[in-house]
């Protein structure tokens, strides 16, 4: 087993160490998500029945104990609506707020037990369109909730995830209300901060050496509180206050906010509903924490994965904490999290300032924060929750199909109407009704056809094929007419049920008595008998087995296109070139027709160990340009795989065999990456970022090529892509690599060019240390990018 290179030992290193590489985008995620969860958690406690410190507590201990152990990248703990109800009937139950202390740090102690227990897998079962229509859901609210708030009416305003609450107004009687005590200067300020926002998404702002750098949620603040003290000086009554703003508890002295903590009554751990107390707060304390953790991964921009485990232990001793500080129970919020993502957030860093900004607001500066208006923070809160329920997500799961389309409006619609742990309840049932659906539909396939005037039935079984489909299997054979022919084909099964064996079996009898002929064929064993004849080992004990079942395949295969279409095989000499040029990786399991599901005369093929696209393969560059030249091809499409063997071997410590020279290639991805993954958790989400990554390399280096740039010279353009397929789901994605904007830093390290009197230095900065790699430019020179030199003197030719 080969030891990693030191490139893994770096990465294995940064997970124990904290990542500052983006600590001016954390600075700003963790500052405009703390503005937004200051009122946030004064609304939560008052909801919940509990002093409104309690808020601020559950805040502050979910940024710093949390964030400190959690491994999630970018979602931050606190106080959430979710529990609410939870906390208001421990409330009822136990009869004092002390006592709900102790219920939720048991209920730490729970969650604590639950992640040690690797209890963390339950939300891989929650399907992705149930994730995501969490996600549409929870923007929709926001966006909805904002109204009052942006209305200018801020009074009784509880910031719960649910439009129509059991108690209390629901958010059309709230805009009903709203709608009678309009502020002009709340109405204001909120429509100048969206249209702020909005200013900051162009790419004006975003590409500006100066504006980039600041956040505009911070911005539509300080414009806020600007305004609002405008108005104050030029029309008092006008002016925003009381409910209207930010209202912090004000600390006086080191003795008052001391008295602000509270312990838990001890005296309770004798009550038996206690402890029904705790495992209800534990129970969905920690689902909403999966969830949570499940859908602030998708909205993380660098696609990392959070161990699911260490994040209920990590929650379990934030409840602790805050339990025994009389603060509130906590969980992973969405709404924080996503507002973090949005001002910058990258790392848990900005967990950790969310929670160190909120202890020093009640400690250092309270008035000053007491300043801000709720309409500023609406505007923020709106342009979050459109960004979470966008209406290209709606488009792009309608395009997906039924299955995965219904579950998610299902899950939206649900969440609206109830609340958000029983919506992502029905939208889960509805995921598994498709699942099984489609289970049934694809377990088998059947058809029909007459053979020589006998009727023949050919049943293909899929991949896996569980108890689901024994009775669709049974109705197509009982279905057969009399003195017909029934072939089985299971070959190609990876498992096969019990129950569906038996059923097979079973049928021999009653197709005996009515003169069928039953072939059931099971992972090649009858293939191989049939052709034992045509064996010829000479005496070796080679498996003949698989050998003689690729005969088997290929005459069923031919059988079966001359069945559909007798001219088949005329028509293929005719059909015209393929327009698709295919550089896939070499691996059996991923050739271009399973991938792509195209006919073999669709797509032209070539494959390479780890797909790899190297300027000095002759053998690649040979078929690219009879693709280009002589096809015609249109696309060129560079397809890696998760769970590449080729990048697997790069990612270890390289030996002197022609395999390894190779996989330098990779390697020399990897290193100039390495930043980016080390700050992934997992070594098998480090491997998948590097799959994608050299995708995205290869497309790099096919574009600077002679080849393509020669064909776009001539007026043809060829599109080339990157694709990345997963073999386990059996799922195809588009990378959509976009060269202007991912090939910048490319650009700037092929600065080297080889001249009369040496190799010398192009202008230009290196962002980093490039690697050796030559390049036609197809002037009659090549660029030439090798480790650093010293200076810009010529250096000699390598």
């Amino acid at each position: 087993m080969p030891k990693p290179n030191g490139i893994m030992k770096e990465t294995t290193d940064a997970r124990r160490r904290w990542d500052f590489t983006y600590w001016k985008n954390d600075l700003q995620g963790g500052f405009v998500s703390f503005l937004v969860a200051v009122p946030l958690c004064l609304g939560i406690a008052l909801a919940s029945g509990a002093p409104l410190f309690a808020g601020i507590i559950a805040g502050i201990v979910g940024g710093l104990v949390v964030g400190a152990l959690s491994r999630s990248a970018v979602s931050i703990s606190g106080p959430e609506a979710g529990l609410i109800l939870v906390v208001l009937s421990a409330s009822a139950a136990l009869g004092s707020f002390a006592a709900v202390q102790l219920a939720i740090c048991v209920a730490g102690l729970v969650q604590i037990g639950l992640g040690f227990a690797r209890a963390g897998f339950i939300s891989q079962f929650i399907p992705s369109a149930v994730i995501k229509g969490m996600m549409a859901a929870i923007g929709l609210i926001l966006v909805m909730k904002q109204v009052p708030h942006v209305l200018g009416y801020d009074a009784d305003v509880a910031e719960t995830l649910t439009l129509f609450p059991r108690e209390g107004a629901s958010i059309v009687e709230l805009v009903r209300v709203a709608l009678g005590h309009i502020s002009p200067v709340a109405l204001g300020i909120a429509g100048l901060g969206v249209a702020l926002l909005m200013l900051w998404e162009r790419p004006v702002v975003k590409t500006h050496p100066v504006l980039s750098k600041i956040p505009g949620a911070l911005l539509v603040v300080l414009l806020g509180v600007g305004l609002n003290q405008l108005a104050g000086v030029w029309q008092p009554e006008a002016a925003l206050r009381g409910t209207h703003l930010v209202q912090l508890p004000v600390v006086t002295s080191w003795e008052n906010f001391l008295g602000l903590f509270t312990l838990p009554d001890f005296a309770q751990l004798r009550n038996p509903k206690l402890y029904t107390a705790a495992l209800s707060i534990a129970l969905v304390a920690s689902l909403e924490a999966l969830l949570a953790v499940e859908a602030t991964d998708e909205l993380d921009p660098l696609k990392r994965k959070s161990p699911t485990n260490r994040e209920l232990k990590a929650q379990g001793v934030g409840n602790l904490v805050s339990g025994m500080l009389g603060g509130l129970p906590l969980t992973s919020v969405v709404v924080r999290s996503s507002v973090s993502i949005n001002a910058g957030g990258r790392t848990r860093l900005a967990a950790l300032l969310h929670g160190t900004f909120l202890l020093l607001s009640v400690l250092l500066f309270p008035t000053l924060l007491n300043l801000v208006p709720w309409a500023a923070l609406a505007a923020v809160l709106l342009v979050t929750g459109y960004k979470l329920t966008r209406i290209s997500i709606f488009r792009e799961l309608y395009q997906a199909g039924s299955s995965e389309f219904l579950p998610f409006v299902v899950t939206v619609a649900a969440i609206l109407a109830t609340d958000l742990l029983v919506g992502i309840g029905i939208g889960a049932a509805v995921g598994v009704f498709f699942v099984l659906r489609e289970n049934y539909r694809n377990a088998h396939r059947h058809e029909r056809f007459v053979v020589q005037g006998q009727e023949r039935i050919r049943v293909n079984l899929g991949k896996h094929v569980s108890f689901i489909s024994k009775a669709s299997i049974l109705k197509v054979l009982e279905s057969a007419p009399d003195h017909s022919t029934v072939e089985i084909d299971g070959t190609l099964s990876a498992f096969i049920d019990r129950d569906v064996v038996s059923a097979i079996e079973n049928f021999r009898d009653t197709a005996r008595r009515r003169g069928i002929q039953l072939l059931f064929l099971r992972q090649g064993a009858e293939v191989a008998q049939n052709l034992a004849g045509q064996r010829d080992t000479h005496g070796t004990d080679t498996d003949f087995d698989a050998y003689y079942k690729l005969f088997g395949h290929e005459r069923n295969w031919v059988a079966e296109k001359l069945r559909r279409d007798p001219s088949y095989f005329e028509q293929l000499r005719l059909e015209p070139a393929p327009k698709f040029l295919f550089i896939g990786c070499s691996d059996s399991r991923v050739p271009a027709s399973q991938v792509t599901g195209a006919a073999p005369d669709e797509v032209f093929v070539h494959r390479n160990v780890a797909n790899l696209v190297v300027s000095t393969d002759l053998n690649l560059l040979s078929v690219l340009q009879y693709a280009v030249e002589v096809l015609g091809v249109e696309h060129v499409v560079v397809c890696g795989h998760y769970g590449c063997g080729g990048v697997r071997v790069a990612m270890h410590e390289p030996d002197n065999s022609a395999l390894n020279s190779w996989l330098g290639n990779v390697r020399t991805v990897m290193q100039r990456h390495q930043q980016q993954l080390a700050a992934l958790e997992t070594d098998e989400a480090r491997h998948r970022r590097l799959v994608e990554l050299n995708v995205i390399e290869q497309v790099y280096n096919l574009h600077q090529t002679a080849v393509l740039r020669q064909a776009a010279h001539r007026g043809k353009p060829v599109q080339v892509h990157g694709w990345v397929y997963d073999t386990e789901a059996a799922h195809l994605r588009d990378l959509d690599v976009d060269v202007r904007r991912a090939f910048e830093e490319y650009d700037t390290e092929l600065r080297y060019q080889v001249q009369a009197e040496g190799l010398v230095r192009l202008p230009g900065h290196l962002h980093q240390p490039p690697s050796l790699y030559s390049v036609y430019t197809g002037a009659g020179s090549s660029i030439i990018a090798v480790p650093p030199f010293e200076g810009d003197a010529p250096q000699g030719t390598p």
